[in-house]
């Protein structure tokens, strides 16, 4: 591996630097919430200017809250499915794995084979780690779970994490890849980031649009995005950004819960396929 890798990235794909030097700025923080120590290596490794990343605050803290409202979930899923796979859709530079891992897990992440061939050079699969070269909405790629146990399949208990991606996809597309887990992973648990609506048509990151990247897709609610684009879904739950918020700053708590900031909020969205 060279000392510094080149990151060729347009569009959508590109965001995924500004996700990662946003948990690293957060990691060398004075008072982080969560570490990543994977990710403050990696920015040391890309070529790449950072300095729109650096400037764009509301980005910054966006990734950070979506982290730690998907980390407890993701490592409370861990810890009551022992040895469950993982699927990580649109997985970038994400160093999820690093940070949760039980060693327990099998973990799989998936995303353009661009964005594989980057993330190869800069971290190596493993023995329960891998990486899938594949579209999200290409109806095929469950054929890879599995396929280096001497061509078994996945079975049992699996997670399936997509995060940052379903805002850059129009509503059939994010239905077609629902559609995708339900016919060819029955039973498997969803974790979905939802863009609030309001933020889709009125919200600007200064970072994503000097990237090429807009926001296509918002929802209003969990319900709603459940009935729209799952509806052969069970919606177990979901994890409005404003109550991380309200957790981590108790102090900011009426503020967060008022209805207007509530309606801008993102939200984490659990699902259960049908089995």
């Amino acid at each position: 591996m060279s000392a510094y890798e080149t990151a060729d990235l347009n569009g959508v794909s590109k965001t995924m630097l500004l996700t990662l030097h946003a948990r690293a700025q957060h990691t060398l923080s004075d008072r982080p919430r969560f570490t990543d120590p994977a990710a403050v290596e990696l920015v040391s490794r890309i070529d790449y200017d950072f300095t729109m990343a650096s400037q764009d605050r509301l980005m910054a803290d966006g990734v950070v809250l979506r982290t730690l409202t998907l980390d407890p979930l993701v490592a409370g899923y861990l810890a009551t499915h022992p040895g469950c796979t993982v699927v990580n859709i649109a997985c970038g530079l994400d160093t999820r794995f690093q940070r949760l891992d039980d060693g327990l897990v099998t973990w799989y992440d998936l995303d353009l084979p661009d964005v594989i061939e980057l993330r190869r050079r800069l971290l190596d699969d493993g023995e329960r780690h891998h990486t899938i070269a594949a579209s999200a909405l290409d109806p095929d790629w469950p054929d890879r779970l599995g396929e280096d146990k001497a061509g078994g399949r996945t079975s049992g208990d699996v997670l399936v994490i997509i995060e940052g991606l379903s805002m850059y996809l129009e509503q059939d597309e994010v239905r077609s890849l629902l559609d995708i887990i339900a016919a060819r992973l029955p039973g498997a648990t969803v974790l979905i980031e939802v863009m609030a609506r309001l933020f889709q048509k009125y919200g600007r990151e200064r970072s994503v649009e000097d990237a090429g990247a807009r926001y296509t897709y918002g929802c209003s609610s969990a319900a709603e995005f459940q009935r729209t684009v799952a509806p052969g879904f069970t919606l177990l739950h979901d994890v409005p950004f404003t109550d991380t918020i309200a957790r981590y700053n108790p102090v900011l708590a009426p503020l967060v819960r008022l209805p207007l900031v509530g309606r801008l909020s993102e939200r984490i969205v659990v699902l259960r396929a049908p089995a």
